[in-house]
């Protein structure tokens, strides 16, 4: 029961990561109220995130769905990366105030960080205990 629960808040991971990007280069790259700096460290993720995130996500549910191996596996890498990139985040918005902005984007940079580091945790966890 757990794989069903964990593999469903990976897909949902995964399809936030593709969202969020879509909306980034749809929104936020084009709004003039954005330094410089914060559009080059946000242009920085969306190669980790595309070309190695989200697919690690998606193997790890589809291993934990199917009872593969390879979700245990694949749960530890994708726990290991999202945790990286939400501390990276977190780090960066503490720096640079990037949760003193409106509160709708204050509301999502909390999302996005919380949903990295505590599910990044359990996934690594998850696949220790199992591996």
């Amino acid at each position: 029961m757990i794989e069903i629960i964990l593999a469903i808040f990976q897909i949902i991971g995964a399809i936030g990561i593709g969202g969020f990007w879509i909306y980034f280069f749809l929104v936020e790259n084009k709004n003039p109220e954005n330094t410089e700096v914060f559009l080059a460290f946000e242009r920085s993720f969306p190669i980790p995130d595309i070309l190695w995130a989200t697919p690690a996500l998606l193997l790890a549910a589809i291993g934990l769905l199917t009872g593969k191996r390879y979700g245990v596996f694949f749960s530890i890498a994708a726990g290991s990366a999202i945790l990286f990139l939400g501390l990276l985040d977190i780090s960066f918005n503490a720096q640079n105030g990037g949760y003193k902005k409106s509160t709708s984007d204050t509301i999502m940079n909390l999302v996005i960080n919380l949903y990295c580091v505590i599910f990044g945790i359990l996934y690594m966890v998850y696949g220790f205990i199992n591996f």
